[in-house]
């Protein structure tokens, strides 16, 4: 299916151009950004995703807080990929221990942030079993604690909560949203899957169901969904069937870096052309190679052009055969330096 097929309409887009303010005089310039990718979200991706415009802010990915506080110089080497972008930034926490978050967010609220966001979605076995991320969701109590903790020592710094729709069952949704209205956070944003889930397949009315009852259940609270944000169409109906302030697409920019630059542009009555969004695509492509060690093995920008593409498309099995980050950037500049190559 082309990206120019059922396109979703406009009007249901534009609530997602809207700034959302928030306290403190702070604010979001609009209510679509990429969702945090531990892993991903760092150095190449971040430049060029900002160079071409895919993204109004930065969500960063969690810092771990365990042993001890980081000093001030960590927390601006660990911050400085976004900051440089000189767009608004969120930045994200994990841990178990309150005090230590809380001292944590106390030191980053000195930074120019526009939130401090406590993870509690992160399904990763790992950090799981070090009790941290998606595993403070079987506490509760523990949830609600922290927010408070959190919120004593944040003066004049909104605060957010990232988390999933239960630990082990969506039936744990109104508890866990019991313990968030009570820690008062500024804004929330919450993935559909459970954290045992991980990233299985949820079938998409279960979902959004699922996103409809946390709505329901914070009402006031302004709420970002995420999970499985492939499409124009796929973001349309989240808006639509859930009422949901916002989105935040992750994996899904991975098969198309360009999909808030895309929803932008619907939102504002413009065209979705299927060529220009591949030309787009190399372009992005092309300039995370250019960011990146031309040495290196070209195994992400494969990942990229296999969702984009398809394991099966000719130029995508001509860029296996290129092995290194370097060559790929060749062959890809080919494709863009003669357009009737375009697939």
């Amino acid at each position: 299916m082309s990206a120019s097929d059922h396109l979703p309409s406009p009007s249901v887009l534009a609530p997602l151009l809207q700034p959302l303010p928030l306290p403190f005089g702070k604010q979001l310039p609009c209510r679509m950004f990429p969702g945090p990718m531990d892993g991903i979200t760092a150095g190449s991706f971040i430049k060029a995703m900002t160079l071409h415009g895919y993204a109004p802010l930065w969500h960063t990915p969690f810092l771990r807080i365990s042993t001890g506080i980081p000093r001030r110089a960590r927390l601006q080497a660990w911050l400085a990929p976004f900051l440089e972008t000189k767009l608004p930034v969120i930045a994200q926490l994990m841990g178990v221990d309150e005090g230590k978050l809380a001292a944590a967010a106390e030191k980053l609220a000195a930074f120019p942030l526009q939130c401090i966001d406590l993870n509690c979605a992160c399904p990763s076995p790992i950090v799981v079993r070090n009790g941290a991320g998606g595993a403070r969701l079987q506490q509760p109590s523990w949830v609600a604690n922290a927010l408070k903790t959190m919120r004593k020592s944040l003066l004049r710094m909104p605060l957010s909560i990232k988390f999933r729709c239960g630990f082990q069952s969506p039936d744990e949704i109104p508890q866990l949203c019991d313990a968030v209205l009570e820690g008062r956070p500024d804004m929330v944003f919450c993935h559909f899957r459970t954290v045992q889930e991980l990233y299985h397949p949820v079938p998409m009315e279960q979902a959004l169901s699922r996103l409809r009852e946390v709505r329901r259940r914070l009402d006031g609270i302004p709420l970002f969904g995420s999970g499985d944000l492939f499409t124009l169409k796929d973001i349309r109906r989240m808006v639509e069937e859930t009422g949901v302030d916002g989105v935040c697409p992750a994996r899904g920019l991975l098969t198309r870096p360009n999909l808030l630059l895309q929803t932008r542009r619907l939102a504002m009555g413009e065209p979705v052309d299927d060529r220009r969004a591949e030309r787009e695509f190399l372009e992005f492509v092309a300039d995370l190679a250019r960011f990146s060690n031309p040495r290196a093995s070209n195994s992400f920008l494969l990942r990229l052009a296999a969702g984009f593409y398809g394991r099966q498309n000719p130029f995508f099995l001509s860029l296996i055969d290129c092995r290194t980050v370097g060559n790929t950037l060749l062959r890809i500049q080919e494709a863009l330096d003669v357009p009737q190559n375009l697939h």
